[in-house]
């Protein structure tokens, strides 16, 4: 009997780890939220060890730059492309923004790259005027963990009850202008992992417009309207109920055979 629960034991680990390994790369492992409409920034109260890059600095030109700029003590953008504040984009409405755009880089960007120093758990960004050609990917080591587009956030944004209140531009400045594009701060919490890259692709002649782009190493809970929940740690308990399951079955099968053999 020894022998045999040593053998399930074993039987367990092994099944536990062709789960792991034959897991898909992306998962979905995060939960995701927007804040209230018109809200622009993160809600910092609830972030650990967050830093913000609002694109406002002396030191950022605006125009195209392939080679980017360092964020720093957080990580570095490449193939970049900062813009002044307009309907599209401009948290607030002042200063600079983010922005991913065939034509204003004169043809020579469709992505641009966020590559982060240390791997954090939570990243969020006021994404203005969204269209159907911007994509945010998320990378843990080379890996796609997480992938979403516009139509993703037009259809969180349709389960809100005050959907209407996301369109146009929220700021005074630009008020209602755009009014068919969705603006919305959206927050990304990675509950199972960690990433150290973000992508933001935009192909076509439009822009993927974005500020205030937040990181944080970790959060204390999810703030905000909860569009996609993912719980904590799932991934791992459904490979260990498969490993479990798995072992249970081996057992069953050894118990009864050997059964067999004694009343034969």
């Amino acid at each position: 009997m020894k022998s045999l629960l040593i053998k399930s034991a074993i039987a367990s680990s092994v099944v536990l780890s062709l789960a792991t390994v034959t897991s898909p790369v992306m998962a979905a492992s995060f939960s995701i939220s927007i804040e209230e409409a018109g809200k622009q920034t993160a809600n910092y109260s609830n972030l650990l060890n967050y830093n913000v890059q609002n694109f406002d600095a002396s030191t950022l030109t605006t125009g195209y730059s392939a080679t980017g700029f360092q964020w720093t003590d957080v990580g570095s953008y490449t193939n970049t492309l900062i813009v002044d504040k307009d309907q599209y984009g401009g948290a607030d409405g002042t200063g600079k923004y983010f922005d991913v755009d065939t034509s204003r880089s004169g043809g020579k960007q469709t992505v641009s790259t966020l590559n982060l120093t240390t791997a954090q758990s939570y990243f969020g960004l006021w994404w203005s005027a969204g269209d159907a050609n911007n994509v945010l990917e998320f990378y843990s080591k080379g890996n796609l963990v997480e992938r979403i587009t516009t139509a993703d956030v037009v259809s969180y944004i349709a389960k809100l009850p005050n959907k209407t209140s996301y369109y146009g531009n929220p700021n005074s400045a630009f008020k209602n202008q755009n009014s068919g594009e969705p603006y919305a701060f959206i927050n990304f919490y990675d509950v199972a992992g960690t990433f150290d890259q973000v992508k933001f692709t935009n192909i076509g002649g439009t822009g993927f417009e974005s500020d205030n782009h937040t990181v944080a190493t970790g959060y204390s809970g999810i703030t905000g309207n909860v569009i996609r929940a993912v719980p904590e740690s799932s991934s791992v308990l459904g490979v260990f109920m498969i490993g479990f399951v798995g072992a249970t079955s081996v057992l069953t099968r050894r118990v009864k055979k050997k059964s067999a053999l004694q009343l034969s």
